[in-house]
């Protein structure tokens, strides 16, 4: 009788992803919803930080300037590191939310929220509305991906696509219409077209991992090449045919300086050590990254994940190899950043929610497993958030003068530990959904104060004042520089070039196209400058404060200080300022 029940129970737990779902969930998932919403689309006001997002905002500002969309421009001359579907975007959203931060983060939060409804559709269609659920708020909440949807770089915008790309997949194979097939040949283009190659070598390379693990090869005798192919040629190659008869060296650049020689050699100076990234996810995807352990012994133990039904085995097996890739992939490049990585959260979200879900529904070991990884990484969490609380409270020199409180700091870091502490207490005494609630909430507050902390620091890198005392005392026409460094922001603020002394750095290759006038008028070395300092011309020289005492052994001299401003200081050779 007993193994009567055990049959009709694993025979309703099989058919449970195609059941309605429940009430409880329904409201669980609007509060999840409105809670993701609030927290992606709260706080983009901030100013923009340096350098990324001053580059990503000005290249579209540019664009809309001169109307060429074809030939990306930073700072007027030539950039052909990135192609230009993100520049589009962010010029379409600068001509609807105006000139401002806003506008230049619209698109990092808009497609972070539509990441995690992706990852809850992707994992619903399989494995049922609470491991959707779960896979939403893993997702939602972890620190980096919310950090990400707060900036304004491209990396979000391309794990959107290449998440995209492999959900077409997945719904292609196991179907038998061709248009999820099409459908990831052109999200596939759009990803290249995003980022480069890496958009169509992160989802290439995951499908051929999962047919060689399946050994599934006869699904490619379904996929419709030919239109598949044509779709992704007809919207990734007219722009870099473009782009080539716009620019002689355009093919060089891009593929093999861009492409091969960042991957292989530390010529970009991002120089990591191998296991960088598995620090960086296992941070930025705390407290879940406590799952990790239950996650292995899933894949692991062929009993648990037969009873997981063969669907759920493999989108648990297709998530990992997904996120696996992602990680190893960039683990092996040399050169090295944090948002690198991001496109490996989404299908870690989905492989820690199969993992959570089958851990409760078994209980045992596998539920202690469970239990035991997210007390630690809990653990880990209120370790955390005392640096913050320190910080907010002015205890922290390098952060911000002594005895300064920061309330958009203290007010998450504070509550946050205490939250954070009863996660654990309720997690020890098997409360597992009260545990899970509350440590996503003590989540959303180490997002807040992350984010608290990040609206104080970026101030400190900001060239906003500077830029607002140049509108309203330099005038339009004034000519103002960067004493070697390029302060990226700026020109944006200005809504003009601006010029930059003694550093080329990646605006090396544009520089080089410019015609020698040209480059002596905007990008002088010292001693050229210098010349020009001492004819009288009135010249605006933005500097860093540790470079200051420098500017006497490049003869810039005598100097009358205008405004000084975190890191930075606004100079100038006019003795008489307006």
């Amino acid at each position: 009788m007993r193994a009567a029940t055990e049959t009709r129970s694993d025979d309703l737990r099989a058919t449970e992803p195609r059941r309605p779902a429940t009430r409880n969930e329904r409201l669980a998932g609007a509060a999840l919803a409105v809670a993701l919403v609030v927290l992606a689309f709260s706080g983009l006001g901030m100013t923009l930080t340096e350098p990324d997002e001053g580059r990503y905002v000005e290249i579209p500002r540019e664009m809309i300037a001169t109307g060429d969309f074809v030939t990306p421009r930073l700072d007027g001359v030539l950039y052909l590191e990135k192609p230009p579907l993100y520049y589009w975007m962010n010029a379409a959203s600068l001509e609807v939310f105006g000139h401002g931060p806003l506008a230049a983060r619209f698109w990092s939060a808009a497609l972070g929220l539509l990441g995690v409804a992706l990852t809850f559709r992707l994992a619903r269609g399989v494995a049922g509305v609470r491991v959707a659920l779960y896979a939403a708020a893993f997702l939602g909440t972890s620190p980096l991906w919310v950090v990400m949807a707060h900036l304004n770089t491209i990396d979000m915008a391309l794990t959107f696509l290449t998440t995209l790309a492999l959900a077409c997949f997945w719904w292609a194979h196991e179907g038998t219409r061709r248009l999820p097939w099409i459908a990831m040949f052109a999200v596939a283009a759009l990803a290249v077209l995003c980022k480069g190659l890496i958009g169509a070598v992160v989802p290439g390379a995951v499908v051929f991992l999962y047919l060689l693990a399946t050994r599934r090869w006869s699904i490619l005798r379904r996929v419709p090449w030919f239109s598949g192919l044509a779709a992704f040629a007809v919207l990734a190659v007219p722009w870099h045919v473009l782009a080539a008869r716009a620019t002689p060296q355009f093919l060089w650049f891009y593929f093999v300086h861009e492409h091969v020689l960042r991957y292989l050699t530390d010529e970009a100076r991002r120089v990591e050590p191998f296991w960088f990234f598995l620090v960086v996810v296992g941070a930025g995807a705390l407290p879940w990254i406590g799952l990790l352990p239950s996650a292995g012994s899933l894949l692991a133990r062929r009993e648990a994940r037969d009873a997981h039904g063969p669907e759920r085995r493999d989108l648990a097996l297709f998530a990992a190899l997904w996120a696996g890739f992602v990680i190893a992939f960039f683990s092996i490049s040399k050169s090295k950043l944090i948002p690198y990585v991001l496109p490996a959260f989404p299908p870690l979200a989905i492989l820690f929610a199969l993992a959570a879900e089958h851990a409760e529904r078994v209980g045992g070991r596998e539920r202690a497993l469970a239990r035991a990884g997210m007390l630690v990484a809990l653990a880990v969490m209120v370790v955390l958030f005392v640096p913050f609380l320190a910080a907010g409270l002015g205890r922290v020199p390098a952060f911000s003068e002594p005895g300064r409180l920061f309330p958009w700091v203290v007010l998450p870091a504070a509550p946050g530990i205490v939250v954070a502490a009863s996660a654990i207490v309720l997690s020890a005494r098997r409360r597992s959904t009260r545990g899970q609630v509350a440590a996503a909430a003590a989540t959303v507050l180490l997002c807040g104060a992350l984010l608290g902390a990040a609206s104080h620091t970026v101030e400190r890198y900001s060239t906003a004042r500077i830029a607002d005392w140049l509108d309203r005392n330099a005038g339009p026409d004034a000519e103002v520089f960067g004493f070697r460094f390029y302060p990226q922001s700026l020109p944006f603020q200005l809504r003009r070039t601006i010029g930059v002394v003694e550093k080329r750095g990646e605006l090396e290759f544009g520089i080089g196209q410019l015609d020698p006038e040209e480059r002596l008028r905007r990008f002088p070395d010292a001693a050229e400058f210098a010349l020009r300092w001492q004819l009288g011309k009135p010249l605006w020289l933005v500097v860093e404060k540790d470079r200051m005492g420098s500017l006497p052994r490049y003869g810039i001299e005598p100097y009358r200080t205008i405004l000084e401003e975190g890191k930075y200081v606004l100079v100038t050779n006019r003795w008489r300022t307006p």
